[in-house]
């Protein structure tokens, strides 16, 4: 393809400012290379004022996870329907985001964006639970801005389908300007710019009222989480806020002032510190256990590896119910280097036993330590599964990844060793394409949380393919998780997804030794 000439651009120009009241283009790394239209009576400033500026500076802080994701599926597909995003300015007016990638042979894409008045509604990039309003507040956290993260409970019986959107459309009447995340069937997490706490319990009484108007017999309570975060590292905060997030999540209000959340992360994190040595023994004992789950090719339906689950056994004095929580107690108290060593030390003990080839997890807070990489290195060069290549490791990111250049070079020494390296949930966060330039992983785990609705024709296929196609323009392969149906494989598998995982293949359970061919008691495939 050629690059458009002058006379093309200017066109395409004129007829973007038909339907626009801004124009920009930006690079691969967001940085704004043209810009005009409305800028001065939106910002205050001319148009060139904002070259070379990220385009993240256009947009509220609150909304940079909706761009992020937008901007991946634009690079994936070469196209972006309009998406509702807000303007970083005194009113944050609400405007349609809509793009398309510029057909030139270069290494880094060009992508024009029009911002346009809402003329109706549109569709929105959703902001995905309690890991999208996580991502968005620690991003505040680390930028050191000023945010208030409040947190709703709706009682309201059988809150699903039409009842949620009353709940949702009511509270977006109430908090116009934040961030509203449902973490939970009746649980939202609120992130303003400043101010919620106080008018936290302004909207919650809004937002009762307005569902009480309806005739929904609906009672709301509210608090607000201390995200301030003196004496802590951001990686103990980011840990903190998760595991603050997951409790409220699971067991609302009740269950996070339990936790001792009432008094902040802060205080949360020194409570919790009294847990550490029984934690520490916990994980030098093993006391947990493993079960796997197998990855099929959904070309062949063979199983190409398994997944090692991680089941912790109860620990005195340390409250946790998922597995998820106990992950984010490890890291949020700096243990999360032994306990991923361990991991590792009896995952590759299996895979030797069983000659099956096994996938097992670590934090990217581990694999930012050097120490850490260090010492797992040691441990992979004289385990003969790793000499065998039955190893696969998959970098979860529970958190923002601060030093990218460590984690990028444990995972080069890991595939020179024969460990073949997967990014996990690629999809759900704002670092993805970034992550994905610097790691250059060998399989990408593509969010389960989109898998859902695959099967359908729409906003969810198409970004599924999107998100698919930009791993396969980076090398690497694709895997989805949480694939429950047949028809949710075939169609993963025409979008050209290459394996699958999920409760239709089998579910985890105990590893049975039978060389390569190795299969767990609950592997039978299951058709929908």
């Amino acid at each position: 393809m050629s690059v458009p000439s002058s006379e093309d651009y200017a066109r395409f120009v004129a007829f973007a400012f038909a339907a626009a009241d801004m124009v920009v283009e930006i690079n691969g790394d967001g940085r704004v290379l043209y810009a005009a239209g409305t800028f001065q009576p939106e910002f205050g400033l001319p148009a060139e004022t904002f070259l070379a500026r990220n385009l993240r500076s256009l947009i509220v802080p609150a909304d940079h996870e909706i761009l992020d994701s937008a901007l991946a599926l634009l690079i994936g597909q070469g196209r972006l329907q309009p998406v509702t995003i807000r303007l970083a300015n005194a009113r944050r007016r609400r405007v349609a985001l809509s793009g398309l990638a510029l057909p030139v042979e270069r290494s880094s894409p060009r992508l024009c964006l029009t911002l346009a008045t809402l003329p109706a509604p549109v569709a929105t990039v959703a902001a995905r639970g309690s890991h999208a309003l996580a991502r968005s507040t620690e991003a505040r956290m680390r930028a050191g801005t000023a945010c208030d993260l409040g947190l709703i409970e709706v009682k309201l019986a059988g809150i699903s389908g039409p009842l949620r959107e009353a709940v949702s459309a009511a509270l977006e009447a109430a908090a116009p300007h934040t961030l509203t995340a449902e973490v939970a069937p009746g649980r939202y997490g609120l992130l303003g710019d400043g101010g919620t706490a106080a008018d936290l319990l302004k909207i919650a009484t809004m937002l009762e009222r307005s569902l009480q108007s309806q005739g929904l017999d609906a009672t709301v309570a509210s608090t607000h989480l201390a995200v301030d975060t003196p004496g802590l590292t951001p990686l103990q905060a980011a840990r903190a806020l998760r595991q603050a997030l997951s409790l409220f999540s699971r067991g609302g209000l009740a269950q996070l002032h339990e936790a001792g959340f009432g008094r902040g992360l802060a205080g949360y994190l020194a409570q919790a510190a009294s847990r550490t040595p029984a934690l520490r023994e916990a994980i030098q004992k093993h006391r947990f256990e493993m079960t796997f789950q197998p990855i099929v090719s959904l070309a062949s339906r063979e199983i190409h590896h398994y997944e090692a689950l991680i089941r912790p056994m109860p620990v005195q004095g340390c409250p946790f119910s998922t597995t998820q929580e106990f992950v984010l107690l490890v890291e949020a108290l700096g243990l999360s280097g032994e306990f991923d060593l361990k991991v590792a030390e009896q995952c590759c003990a299996y895979a030797s036993r069983s000659r099956a080839p096994i996938a097992f997890n670590l934090s990217n807070q581990s694999l930012q330590n050097a120490v850490f990489g260090d010492r797992l290195l040691t441990l992979m060069r004289s385990d003969p599964a790793v000499a065998d290549g039955l190893i696969s490791v998959e970098m979860t990111e529970t958190a923002e990844i601060e030093d990218v250049a460590q984690v990028s070079a444990t995972a080069d020494a890991l595939r020179a060793l024969g460990v073949t390296f997967c990014l996990d949930d690629f999809g759900a966060g704002a670092a993805d394409v970034r992550l994905l330039r610097a790691l250059r992983p060998d399989i990408v785990k593509l969010d389960g949380s989109y898998v859902a609705g695959v099967a359908e024709e729409g906003r969810e296929r198409a970004f599924l393919a999107g998100l698919a196609e930009i791993a396969h323009a980076s090398g690497a392969r694709s895997l989805a998780e949480r694939v429950e149906n047949e028809q949710e494989a075939r169609a993963l598998q025409a979008i050209g997804v290459h394996y699958g995982q999920g409760w239709l293949f089998g579910r985890p359970g105990p590893l049975v030794t039978d060389g390569r061919k190795a299969a767990t008691l609950a592997s039978a495939p299951r058709r929908a």
